[in-house]
């Protein structure tokens, strides 16, 4: 670890322990259901923690960037881990294709949503709307059985489907993605489904119920229920009754 990196590390990993609160890290650990030290630092607190020592130490180039984020995650505290993925995060424009690599290592390590949602429904969501090529990793991903790879593959189109210019590009890809899965049993697939269509929603109103009618008899109660929130009620009652036609296996949990 040169000087640059060891500074900022050092500053940031000391400014987390001196900024947390030991009810808080009781909570958090008990809410998460966390095996790793808590100092009890809120989200908020370690984003300007993060923006912080980066104005301190000035930007980052890629080496730099990648050292930092391995240092900050070494450690086995959930602050300074969620730390590098904010700094990752604060870096996306400078990443690059092939750092999808290192994605997956952190996710692989990750073994909570808190994680996985800011690493891949932030970082690597938005690799994927600047660099497409990331789609075979993606796609990948959610073809694993491990439940928070496939989640991380799911909501690695997040903003891409959020982002109209992107949209008709990502959108063939996701359903075709989207469809083998909606039978997954599990509650994290399964919400990660229908918030990228609830997102998508948005601005693809039209879109996404003419996919997602055929198939609500398909998905999970979750699913259904994020899907429709931003629809308006004569197709959120029509998927809704669709959905009712299910087979009994398909129940939600």
């Amino acid at each position: 670890m040169d000087a640059t990196t060891a500074h900022l590390v050092d500053d940031l990993t000391k400014a987390l322990r001196n900024a947390g609160d030991p009810r808080t890290a009781e909570q958090t650990k008990r809410y998460l259901k966390s095996t790793l030290h808590h100092h009890g630092v809120r989200m908020p607190a370690i984003r300007t923690l993060v923006a912080e020592a980066t104005r301190t130490h000035g930007p980052l180039d890629h080496p730099h960037l990648l050292s930092c984020t391995r240092a900050l995650w070494r450690p086995e505290v959930h602050e300074t881990r969620i730390a590098a993925a904010v700094l990752l995060e604060r870096h996306v424009d400078i990443l690059k294709a092939e750092d999808t690599a290192l994605l997956e290592d952190l996710l692989r390590d990750s073994d909570t949503w808190a994680l996985v949602d800011l690493l891949a429904g932030s970082v690597a969501s938005r690799l994927l709307l600047r660099e497409p090529t990331t789609l075979d990793t993606y796609r990948r991903w959610v073809a694993e059985e491990d439940q928070w790879i496939r989640r991380s593959g799911i909501l690695a189109f997040l903003i891409p489907l959020s982002t109209p210019a992107a949209f008709p590009h990502h959108w063939p890809a996701f359903t075709r993605t989207a469809a083998p899965l909606l039978p997954d049993p599990r509650f994290f697939v399964r919400k990660a489904l229908g918030w990228v269509l609830r997102q998508a929603s948005r601005k693809h109103p039209t879109e996404v119920y003419d996919w997602f009618l055929p198939h609500a008899a398909e998905a999970s109660g979750i699913t259904v229920r994020e899907t429709i929130r931003h629809l308006d009620p004569a197709r959120s009652e029509a998927i809704l009754k669709a959905h009712k036609q299910q087979k009994p296996q398909v129940k939600d949990s």
